[in-house]
């Protein structure tokens, strides 16, 4: 789709079915948060986490994420800490009158560990409307069967404590291991999100799998392509698509991970319509607009503030319109079903992905660089937060 005017001044008027004169109005106009809203589903990546942030539009959702990453946050902010004491020390307990005496201690921290997220997203569960993503041990990226053993036993946790299955999504990265266990969960009906695709194979993969939400990541991409200037940025177009020909990433006419959100967006919409885009890392109020249209855009409360802040001509009547039964719109959508109806795709894409070394090959460059290097930092991610169960638990060192 057409990138258009990024700052949604384009406006559009319905004719009316009968013209009749409307007086100017007194209203200003909205703000593009709330005409962004209108089109996608905007989702506050931080919660709890952040301290006196607001967006005013209730149109706009509120979803929640349990990480490693966040939960580390938690225990390392005192204020943090004693907020979530409670949730902490309650999921030792847990595991303690729950599991087996002769458990190992490695087994009985991965278990707390489990637990700790489930009592944060049941709280989370409560504080926000929409779902609540979990995610999975970023160590069992390559292991199917444990991804499906701890998303089990995930799910009997949050059974237990009253959240409905419904409300729940299950993070798993986008390996070729992590797509068959989703395969596999959403055949059961559970919900899953795939995490940390960065490339067009892994959505394809992770659609004809089930998944119920990809999630990409806008920045992330960029960032590669700008370290990697002389990379092919479109496979399926002209050998001179590279940084040296197209000049700075992000300021022309072609953007790789705006790009690669609308390839996918048409993608699953077109040939796989059960699963949702999800963009996040977005790094400023002009990648969210230049994708609007998108099923979930994740974006930090300051860019959630800043599109709050900045007006639009919603909803205001300047006298010169034929009614008010027309439809006011400043900001077109990007991304539109309609659009995904018309793009199409070569063969080699709907054919579908049968093993593991065709997927990473079709990867490219840059989805393999991204995905092995985010692996590793959550990876990293839960290594940290063993020392801090195991000191809580007196087991002292593992």
């Amino acid at each position: 789709p057409q990138q258009g005017n990024l700052l949604g001044a384009t406006v559009k008027a319905k004719a009316a079915a009968s013209p009749s004169y409307d007086a100017p109005s007194n209203v200003s106009g909205g703000s593009q948060l709330e005409s962004l809203c209108k089109l996608s589903e905007v989702v506050r990546n931080s919660v709890v986490l952040e301290d006196g942030e607001s967006f005013r539009d209730a149109s706009c959702s509120s979803a929640a994420a349990v990480t490693s990453r966040i939960l580390l946050k938690v225990l390392r902010n005192p204020v943090g800490l004693r907020q979530y004491e409670q949730p902490i020390e309650s999921a030792l307990a847990y595991i303690e009158q729950t599991q087996p005496k002769e458990k190992d201690s490695l087994g009985l921290v991965h278990c707390s560990l489990d637990k700790a997220m489930v009592n944060l997203g049941s709280l989370l569960a409560e504080q926000v409307d929409g779902r609540v993503s979990t995610e999975v041990d970023a160590r069992f990226a390559n292991d199917s069967a444990k991804i499906v053993e701890q998303v089990n036993y995930l799910s009997k946790l949050y059974e237990e404590v009253g959240v409905k299955p419904d409300r729940i999504l299950y993070r798993i990265p986008a390996t070729w291991a992590g797509i068959q266990a989703c395969r596999e969960l959403e055949s059961r009906g559970i919900q899953c999100l795939m995490t940390l695709v960065c490339s067009f194979t892994q959505c394809i993969a992770a659609a004809e799998a089930g998944a119920s939400v990809v999630q990409l990541y806008v920045g992330r991409v960029r960032d590669w392509y700008r370290k990697n200037p002389n990379a092919i940025r479109n496979p399926d177009g002209p050998r001179e698509d590279s940084g040296g020909v197209l000049g700075e990433v992000g300021a022309g006419a072609m953007d790789p991970g705006r790009d690669l959100v609308a390839k996918c967006y048409n993608y699953v919409h077109k040939h796989h319509p059960g699963t949702k885009i999800m963009a996040g890392d977005i790094r400023t109020k002009e990648d969210a607009l230049a994708i609007s249209g998108c099923d979930y855009i994740v974006m930090p409360p300051h860019l959630i503030s800043q599109l709050d802040a900045s007006p639009s001509v919603l909803g205001y009547n300047d006298g010169l319109r034929a009614s008010s039964d027309d439809e006011y719109v400043d900001l077109l959508p990007e991304l539109t079903l309609e659009g995904a109806s018309r793009a199409e795709f070569s063969d080699r894409y709907t054919g579908g992905i049968k093993d593991e070394a065709t997927f990473r090959v079709q990867m490219g460059e840059c989805g393999r660089s991204l995905l092995d290097s985010s692996l590793q930092r959550y990876k990293d991610s839960f290594e940290q937060l063993e020392p801090y169960f195991t000191k809580i638990a007196g087991m002292g060192n593992v």
